[in-house]
């Protein structure tokens, strides 16, 4: 980020007493200069609006000057609007590199702004207290971190695939408005992670995860939709082919029309020639594909 800042409007002058004072005028906010490049290269026109409300969060909670100004500069290694969580990671990236660029206050209050413009844009389900954990999250409750958000995880390093439809997208927002996809997402959520929470979090519950992945596709109704079924469903037939069912699981991105490709054990992490004949097969039937990892 490159830093500057504007002079009060009015400069403030004192009369000894001949005449009345003035006080200092309104300071005129600093300038924001706001670049969203997305993994194509291509600059998002439309996507800058959350980094704006974040900034004016930030002046708002003195974290920030009201007159400096900002050149924010966003570059998306993921899709937007196919459940990789990509507004919260860059809200949490830009709110971070703010805390770095300026040293004050506590990594939590600016992930307490970044959860709230997350929420108000409905761009995400609690996103932000996930990445603020990393690793391998279990999140119990919803919130921002340090404020009602609760969160586990334990560390682990595995490399995995992620594959989304290039064509097709849903926005968040299309499920938290809609009172019948919520009220069904909630739940089956809600009694997944009631089952999760019953034991320790460690390295040894990552089958239970799969399990209640699976369980959550199903019973909130999202595996239901036809074009979620169908990826899911060529992946499959691609994993087949290349017989290493034994070695990955396939499990729904919420709540874009993609998957992710994972290890079936943790301790036996897929090889690379193992991911790159399975991204190599999804790429040529059409699908997007990004090879990532967990750490």
């Amino acid at each position: 980020s490159d830093l500057g800042s504007n002079q009060p409007k009015i400069k403030r002058e004192i009369s000894f007493g001949s005449q009345l004072d003035i006080p200092a005028g309104p300071v005129d906010d600093g300038e924001l200069f706001i670049e969203v490049i997305g993994m194509d290269g291509v600059e998002m026109l439309d996507s800058g609006q959350i980094y704006t409300d974040l900034v004016e969060e930030l002046r708002i909670a003195r974290l920030l000057k009201r007159e400096d100004s900002y050149r924010i500069h966003v570059t998306l290694e993921l899709p937007t609007s196919q459940g990789f969580g990509m507004s919260a990671a860059g809200l949490v990236a830009v709110a971070r590199a703010f805390r770095t660029l300026t040293n004050k206050g506590t990594d939590e209050q600016y992930l307490r702004l970044a959860h709230r413009i997350e929420r108000t844009h409905g761009s995400g389900l609690g996103d932000v207290l996930g990445i603020s954990a990393s690793g391998v999250e279990l999140r119990l409750e919803p919130g921002s971190p340090g404020a009602g958000g609760k969160v586990l995880s334990f560390t682990t390093h595995q490399p995995l695939l992620l594959v989304w439809r290039p064509e097709e997208s849903r926005h968040t927002s299309t499920y938290i408005d809609d009172e019948g996809w919520q009220r069904s997402i909630s739940n089956a959520g809600e009694r997944s992670v009631s089952r999760l929470r019953r034991k320790e979090w460690t390295f040894e519950r990552w089958p239970d995860l799969m399990l209640e992945s699976r369980n959550f596709a199903e019973a909130s109704g999202l595996l239901n939709e036809e074009v979620r079924k169908e990826l899911l469903s060529q992946v499959q037939k691609e994993i087949l082919r290349l017989d290493l069912q034994a070695r990955v699981n396939v499990r729904l991105c919420m709540l874009g029309v993609s998957v992710s490709i994972l290890p079936r054990r943790l301790d036996e992490p897929l090889l690379d020639g193992e991911l790159s004949d399975i991204a190599e097969a999804l790429r040529a039937r059409g699908f997007g594909v990004r090879r990532t990892s967990i750490r």
